[in-house]
């Protein structure tokens, strides 16, 4: 299975004092017949968030150094098997200092990025700001350059403004002989489930105008409207795959929707709240999703495009 969106990179960078618990985890997690690749991603918040949710203090963030260092990590200890078939993302661009950076990050393996999180940046508006606040003239800048590098645009987090800027922009490029590769990596249906982190029926649809992905999250505020995330009468499962039906009728089959984690229970430092935030447990997701998927008469090339080969397909053979 590939996993469109899981911060991974973040989680070895919190703990990379604890080296034989990371091998572990990595050796149970990312084997063979569970996940065999995906999107590794660096996060970025403001900084109070990173240091008060994740325990990052202000000094310690620097884009190129943590990538850098996370990439020594991984290759010095061996923690990704060579079967993987990965990509570095990163996930808010805040703290990239200037455009010309992205050649860096792209030499050391980037080949995704959101330009926003939740909160307005210098490049455009996320889910928290102004739905007035779209993509600035540094924004474009930015988008030009992560279209001419071929890295591809995550546009989850975005606001609906800068959404859709960078799909009208990632469209004139296209008619100019450009190759936008545009998707949502970890984004369910707004009309399931109406938080700003989810997709409406037109994003989805302008989504797939470009040939990209929507990756349905497992998450649980992503697939249901409930605070009541430990509630044992709720069927998490099939609320899950519910977006998957969803987004198939809307399109009119499986060839734009893949998969994504986005598993957090490992590094926050509230881990009560989110040791249950997701759905499947993340050493068995590839069987849960499968199975949840054949309940709902899924066929089998259906299940294999979803799980893997939309995303090798729509993504990383795009990235080569």
């Amino acid at each position: 299975m590939f996993d469109c969106h899981y911060d991974l990179l973040t989680h070895i960078l919190m703990k990379k004092n604890k080296k034989e618990e990371l091998k572990e985890y990595c050796k149970k997690v990312y084997k063979e017949n569970n996940i065999t690749g995906g999107i590794f991603n660096l996060f970025y918040m403001s900084e109070q968030e990173m240091k008060d949710e994740i325990g990052i203090p202000k000094n310690k963030i620097n884009l190129i150094n943590n990538l850098k260092e996370v990439k020594k990590y991984i290759e010095s200890n061996k923690l990704i098997d060579k079967h993987i078939n990965y990509i570095f993302g990163i996930e808010g661009l805040d703290y990239l200092e200037k455009i010309e950076d992205i050649d860096t990050l792209y030499n050391l393996g980037v080949r995704s990025t959101n330009p926003v999180w939740n909160n307005k940046n210098k490049f455009g508006g996320g889910t928290r700001a102004d739905d007035k606040i779209g993509l600035s003239i540094l924004g474009e800048e930015l988008v030009k350059k992560l279209v001419e590098k071929r890295i591809a645009i995550d546009l989850s987090h975005a606001n609906e403004k800068t959404f859709f800027d960078i799909i009208n922009l990632c469209k004139t490029m296209k008619k100019q002989g450009k190759q936008p590769i545009v998707f949502a990596s970890h984004s369910n249906a707004r009309k399931i489930c109406d938080v700003p982190r989810n997709l409406t029926d037109e994003q989805i649809l302008a989504i797939k105008e470009l040939d990209g992905v929507i990756g349905i999250a497992s998450i649980k505020g992503f697939c249901i409207n409930t605070k009541d995330i430990c509630n044992p009468k709720i069927n998490f499962e099939q609320e899950y795959i519910n977006h998957i039906n969803y987004v198939k009728c809307l399109l009119g089959g499986v060839d734009n929707i893949v998969v994504s984690t986005d598993d957090m229970k490992y590094y926050y430092i509230e881990p009560e709240y989110y040791q249950n935030i997701n759905i499947f447990p993340h050493h068995k997701v590839k069987q849960k999703i499968s199975e949840a998927l054949i309940k709902n008469n899924y066929e089998e090339i259906e299940i294999k495009k979803i799980l893997e080969n939309n995303f090798k397909e729509k993504i990383l053979n795009k990235l080569k």
